[in-house]
């Protein structure tokens, strides 16, 4: 699990740089078929830690709020929302963070909160949580 840990830090640590770098900077804002937003900074951040997932661990599988599943039938699954209230990203509000989960056979394992702007991150398991 140390690894699993290590790697979700990881990828919070390579979305959030991403999601910085967009924050309080002029982006479009498009609509989903749902009606909420989403911008360049959400795609990105998600393409990233896709990518780095199928490098690292190309049998699991992936779940994301921008891009839908990939590997459905994987044991293990990560869930991703690069940001977690667009809306606050949006106008500059600090209030938003990116959220990964990790689950095995349909059950949590690890989950991850980071606030890549406040540089606050709590993971936890099935054991513990850090901050």
């Amino acid at each position: 699990m140390n690894e699993l840990k290590k790697f979700s830090k990881y990828l919070a640590d390579e979305s959030g740089k991403i999601i910085r770098s967009y924050f309080r900077t002029h982006i479009p804002v498009d609509s989903k078929a749902d009606e909420s937003p989403v911008t360049i900074a959400d795609k990105t951040a998600e393409e990233k830690m896709r990518e780095l997932i199928m490098k690292e661990f190309p049998q699991h599988g992936i779940i994301g709020e921008e891009f839908g599943t990939h590997n459905e039938s994987a044991e293990y699954k990560w869930i991703l929302d690069p940001i977690d209230g667009t809306k606050s990203f949006i106008t500059g509000t600090v209030t938003f963070g990116t959220l990964i989960a990790l689950t095995k056979n349909g059950e949590p394992v690890l989950g991850v909160i980071n606030q890549p702007v406040l540089n606050e991150f709590l993971i936890g398991d099935n054991n513990s949580c850090e901050l």
